[in-house]
């Protein structure tokens, strides 16, 4: 499962660079920020039931390019920032959580802009590293994580300030979230809200005279479907009796363009997947679910974000079959979605829902082989 991680990691950290062609340009940035935030652990101490959130401090390197206008989507989303950021938090209880270590490719996208100033959201993701890991006889409270590597993703607002010719100030506050996918139990994740402040120094000059409005009208708004065949693996189950099992699903939809970046549409889902049927159940095994207890039917409402050649679906689903069987019905699925030709796609999803504790988890990471069929 290392592997796995280490690969998607590496993936993550050529993807969005490529696509920006980050190091050819002389328009680069160095950033130096510092974090501040509030870290929402998925358990209380084990023996005294006592909270286990608290403040975490930490600091980000960061690598930045404002794109040249090479590329399509340079000129549709009006010439933006994009980058790699190398981050450090030093989480609350160190015996427990150690240091988290990150590495998130992002982009900025640009919502008001104005002569020597821009506000943004902004989106990364990438992989981190943990120091401290779930281990039943040492560190059994740490609930959050039970791997070294792990998957991890970042939203966020950012405020980017001109105060020279080269530096400017920027100011972000956003939420980090890095799991394991639900690969090896317990995976609560590291949940955190930040504020973080800092300067970037740009090599040629700041950007803000480069800045441009979206161009995002487009003539082709032709419904499209779309589908994918995908495979997971799980581990599910108690500290004393843990199972895994693989998950196989199969996923359409109806979608339609609405300009350039984004899709919206109705989709559905149908899996084979025994993780429902062992929910509250620890003395049951996957082989001991019966066959028509695996499959799932669920039906839902599909985003997707358009970045040149990648993908970023944001989805809701309620299960509809079997409902009286069903004990969480809502779920999320985000991720990304690579298309290396027109048609053919991969992607890796994050597919999650509630837990017990109100806070959204991981069911499975999803890893998926897809095809786009255009109306003519």
């Amino acid at each position: 499962m290392k592997n796995i991680n280490l690969h998607f990691l590496f993936y993550l950290c050529i993807s969005i660079p490529c696509q920006g062609q980050l190091m050819k340009s002389n328009n680069m940035a160095i950033g130096l920020s510092f974090i501040n935030g509030y870290h929402i652990a998925p358990n209380k101490i084990n023996t005294t039931g006592e909270s286990m959130d608290g403040i975490v401090t930490g600091f980000q390197f960061d690598f930045i390019k404002q794109v040249n206008g090479t590329k399509n989507w340079h000129l549709t989303y009006g010439i933006p920032r994009v980058g790699i950021s190398f981050r450090t938090i030093f989480m609350n209880k160190p015996d427990t959580f150690g240091i988290s270590y990150s590495i998130l490719p992002f982009m900025q996208f640009r919502l008001l802009k104005h002569k020597n100033a821009e506000f943004c959201g902004k989106l990364g993701i990438g992989g981190a590293y943990v120091t401290k890991s779930f281990k039943y006889k040492s560190n059994f409270d740490n609930r959050a994580i039970s791997t070294p590597l792990n998957f991890a993703v970042e939203l966020a607002a950012i405020y980017n300030r001109k105060i020279s010719n080269h530096f400017d100030l920027n100011i972000e506050t956003g939420f980090f979230h890095s799991s394991n996918g639900g690969f090896i139990m317990p995976n609560g994740g590291i949940n955190i809200y930040y504020l973080k402040g800092g300067m970037s120094f740009f090599l040629k000059e700041t950007p803000y005279n480069k800045m441009k409005n979206y161009d995002v009208s487009t003539f082709n708004k032709k419904v499209f479907y779309t589908t994918f065949l995908a495979g997971a693996y799980r581990e599910h189950g108690t500290f004393a009796y843990r199972r895994q099992f693989p998950v196989f699903a199969y996923h359409q939809a109806i979608m339609k363009p609405i300009n350039k970046i984004y899709n919206i549409g109705i989709g559905a889902d149908l899996f084979y997947d025994a993780s429902n049927a062992l929910n509250d159940e620890p003395n049951l095994i996957p082989s001991q679910v019966k066959e028509r207890d695996k499959w799932l039917a669920a039906i839902g409402f599909c985003n997707e974000l358009n970045i040149g050649k990648l993908t970023i679906p944001l989805e809701l689903y309620y299960y509809f079959y079997d409902i009286d069987k069903i004990k969480r019905p809502v779920y999320v699925r985000f991720g990304l979605t690579y298309f290396p030709v027109k048609k053919l796609f991969v992607g890796c999803y994050f597919k999650g829902s509630n837990n017990k504790y109100n806070i959204l988890s991981s069911d499975f990471m999803e890893f998926s082989l897809g095809w786009r069929f255009w109306r003519k």
